[in-house]
């Protein structure tokens, strides 16, 4: 039986492009295509927003770096997020922050587009 091996990407050798918002950069690290979940980092430079947004399936976030708004709660480094369908938020970030982000879909397949009730 042949053995897998695990994965690893250093950080000099991640790759940050623009980002899906204005004032935000991406570094995907991981993608299953099978089953379309994600890995990435995500950048809000500083003054940057998401507007108001729902999610199709789980997205889970850890900020390792900053501070950031969504909604009216703050997250700090090492701060854990779960958000799924119909739990909504917009995302701000004054000074600027990175989060870990995985989730269960792929976000070419989807706009989060802003929510409107």
């Amino acid at each position: 039986m042949e053995l897998k091996k695990h994965q690893i990407i250093p950080t000099n050798e991640q790759v940050w492009e623009k980002g899906i918002y204005d004032n935000t950069e991406m570094c995907y690290l991981w993608s299953d295509e099978e089953t379309a979940r994600r890995c990435f980092y995500l950048k809000m430079l500083p003054d940057s927003t998401i507007p108001l947004h729902d999610h199709p399936y789980r997205e889970i976030a850890i900020v390792t770096e900053g501070e950031v708004r969504l909604n009216e709660d703050i997250m700090r480094a090492g701060d854990f997020l779960t958000a799924g369908l119909g739990e909504s938020h917009d995302v701000y970030s004054e000074h600027g922050c990175i989060m870990f982000i995985y989730v269960d879909f792929d976000m070419t397949q989807f706009e989060l587009r802003p929510k409107t009730d």
